[in-house]
């Protein structure tokens, strides 16, 4: 029978000192060495989860999928040389282990673009007109992922930084999260009335419903999501197979319905 495994991880002896666990630790059955390990980011992991269903059932092969943020595995990428495929949130994680090894990739796939925007709990209670600046007001809670730990956080700073509002809103949030699985869940348990997070992450969050989203009227919210076979790929072969689903009409479908689209597209 063929499964996959998700793993939620935390690194144990000296990788502990050195990286915060973004996720618990999680358990599987099943010992037997996967045929394919992707090392996924957690504001990608929907589509990527769903791609895996498909791989799994058309070659008859065993992915593990590790996800976390983006400092911890691309950590663990120099540290377990285990992962044959890595995708972060978008390409600027990939950017920044490229400056420390140039020649760490072997083969690259645009998979689209990733699109920012505004969540809101559900019917908008604080009235956020979603304005970039109004994220200064306050009367507003805002909370951001992490700039250090995740993608998301760095691509929001920049996005920030873009329209000079970067220091007035980091110095005005109430909460960075370490990526962007603790927005939608702060915005829930209502801790806050405002987030910038991916629109990926809201269509594959099963607290979507309570949650409203509001376009970001910027040119710089869009992001260009990569995946990358790693130069010391174990299984090399496979994940090219991978990435051939992923090129193929069925993948690109597959993360336009996640909201990942080809071309810069706005969905309000």
């Amino acid at each position: 029978m063929i499964t996959s495994r998700v793993i939620f991880f935390t690194a144990a002896g000296l990788l502990a000192l050195m990286l915060e666990a973004c996720n618990a630790p999680g358990t599987s059955g099943d010992t037997s060495p996967p045929d394919l390990v992707i090392y996924c980011e957690n504001g990608i992991l929907g589509p990527i989860k769903e791609a895996t269903d498909i791989f799994e059932k058309q070659y008859g092969l065993k992915v593990e999928i590790q996800n976390d943020c983006a400092r911890n595995l691309t950590s663990l990428i120099h540290y377990r040389k285990e992962a044959d495929i890595f995708i972060p949130d978008t390409r600027d994680a990939i950017d920044k282990i490229l400056l420390s090894n140039p020649d760490i990739i072997s083969d690259s796939l645009l998979l689209g673009y990733q699109t920012l925007v505004f969540m809101v709990p559900k019917s908008n209670p604080s009235l956020f007109d979603g304005q970039l600046t109004s994220l200064t007001n306050t009367d507003q809670a805002v909370i951001l992922a992490n700039p250090e730990s995740s993608t998301l956080g760095l691509v929001s700073g920049f996005l920030l930084k873009k329209h000079n509002l970067y220091d007035q809103v980091m110095n005005s949030v109430v909460l960075l999260t370490i990526d962007s699985r603790g927005l939608i869940q702060n915005l829930t348990s209502d801790q806050a009335s405002v987030a910038i997070g991916w629109r990926s992450d809201f269509l594959s969050n099963h607290r979507r419903e309570k949650i409203d989203t509001l376009s970001i009227s910027s040119q710089n919210k869009y992001f260009e999501a990569m995946a990358v076979i790693l130069s010391n790929a174990p299984n090399k072969m496979n994940a090219k197979l991978y990435l051939n689903l992923l090129d193929s009409r069925a993948g690109k479908n597959l993360l336009k319905k996640y909201g990942i689209d080809e071309f810069r597209i706005s969905h309000f």
